[in-house]
């Protein structure tokens, strides 16, 4: 009997041995093909002008669409293997016509620079907020999609000025630390590992294996596009960093103490945190969910009209709201009169026009929240207009 076990143990050895060699020997083929495939061409097939953000840690390639003086909206990408704004695709010119829409490359992904940086939440926390203000110049709609709502969540809270209203798309990782780290977590931070893993995660067999349980894949081009951006120079360290784990945090935090009217956008078929994020307490009085059925994690490439419209919807019924929150209207003016008090001319963005039009009977008044806004209608179709700030008087 000894001796039988024996021979099985040395047997079942050999065949161990025999298979760490073979996964070895594909291990090293994988990553070498790889390194032969990299670089890629990588063109990015969003519409508008391309632009570059000159950010202190790198450049970061943007597109940029819709009218100079449409209110301003920003498009943010979840980080994932493959990632880029090409995740927007199926959004951005659905909302040009009523917003000036800014969709950048996160850094480490897409079209933007690759750096050999510590990446983490902050990194992009950091640019974010940088790009509202240098880039944007406007407080902002913020839509964001996954792991990227994090940091729009952030940014908003700690920096309302530059941020109006957020709308979050599958926000799976508000409550990221929450959960333990997978095992994944722990492997990729192992020297050696990413040389490794990431050609393996890389391979346009993994990839759809992966991507098209995410991404509706509607044509062979979407897997050309991931398989391209994942075999840019330096693409392994921000997907690697991400499933170290290094690129999620807790927010619920702030996700609850939010002032910003929030709009949450969820596909039937991802429930894993709809419940808890529903709960009136988890979610911040300002935020309103959306349910689309017959949609997963990425509601917003398998059906980008639905979520555009509900955007428009919910942009409309806030517009609607903050009038609300104004004092009631004055008497008319004379005619005769009206001209001296319209005097300097105000400009405001009418949604029904969907152009800057100038502000009829424009006066200052005060919101509940204490802010100065101007009110007045529009001269082209008399629609109620308003907009933060003052009524500057010309020289």
């Amino acid at each position: 009997m000894l001796k039988i076990v024996g021979r099985l143990s040395g047997a079942l050895i050999r065949l161990l041995g025999l298979s760490l060699l073979t996964t070895a020997v594909i291990a090293a083929v994988v990553a070498l093909r790889h390194m032969l495939d990299t670089p890629q061409q990588l063109e990015s097939e969003l519409p508008g002008e391309a632009r570059i953000y000159r950010w202190k840690h790198s450049h970061i390639f943007y597109k940029v669409l819709g009218a100079a003086d449409a209110p301003p909206l920003l498009l943010l990408h979840t980080p994932e293997v493959g990632a880029s704004a090409y995740e927007m695709r199926g959004i951005l010119e659905l909302l040009a016509p009523y917003y000036r829409v800014y969709a950048p490359d996160l850094i480490g992904f897409g079209l933007s620079d690759h750096p050999r940086i510590d990446y983490s939440a902050e990194t992009y926390i950091a640019l974010c907020h940088d790009f509202l203000v240098d880039v944007v110049a406007r407080p902002a709609t913020v839509v964001a999609s996954r792991v990227s709502c994090n940091y729009a969540v952030t940014v908003a809270a700690t920096s309302p000025q530059l941020c109006e209203r957020l709308v979050l798309i599958s926000p799976v990782a508000l409550y990221a630390a929450d959960r333990r780290p997978a095992l994944i977590a722990s492997l990729v931070k192992a020297p050696g590992v990413k040389a490794v893993l990431y050609p393996l995660l890389s391979t346009r067999f993994a990839l759809y294996y992966v991507l098209a349980r995410q991404h509706p894949l509607k044509a062979e081009a979407d897997l050309d596009h991931f398989y391209a951006a994942t075999h840019q120079l330096g693409a392994e360290h921000a997907a690697m960093a991400l499933l170290a784990g290094k690129l999620t945090y807790n927010v619920a935090e702030q996700f609850e103490k939010l002032q910003q009217p929030t709009l949450i956008i969820w596909g039937a078929h991802e429930l894993n945190d709809s419940r808890r994020i529903t709960d009136r307490h988890a979610v911040s009085e300002h935020a309103r969910v959306v349910l689309l059925q017959n949609a997963g994690i990425a509601v917003h490439e398998e059906h980008p009209g639905e979520v555009v419209a509900a955007i428009q919807r919910w942009g409309e019924e806030g517009q609607q709201e903050i009038a609300d929150t104004l004092p009631a209207q004055e008497p008319e003016t004379p005619v005769a009169e009206q001209k001296e008090v319209n005097s300097p001319l105000v400009e405001a963005y009418c949604v029904k026009c969907k152009t800057k039009t100038e502000m009829r009977d424009a006066h200052e008044v005060t919101m509940k929240n204490g802010r100065v806004a101007i009110r007045g209608t529009c001269a082209v179709c008399g629609t109620n207009l308003f907009r933060i700030g003052r009524i500057v008087s010309e020289p």
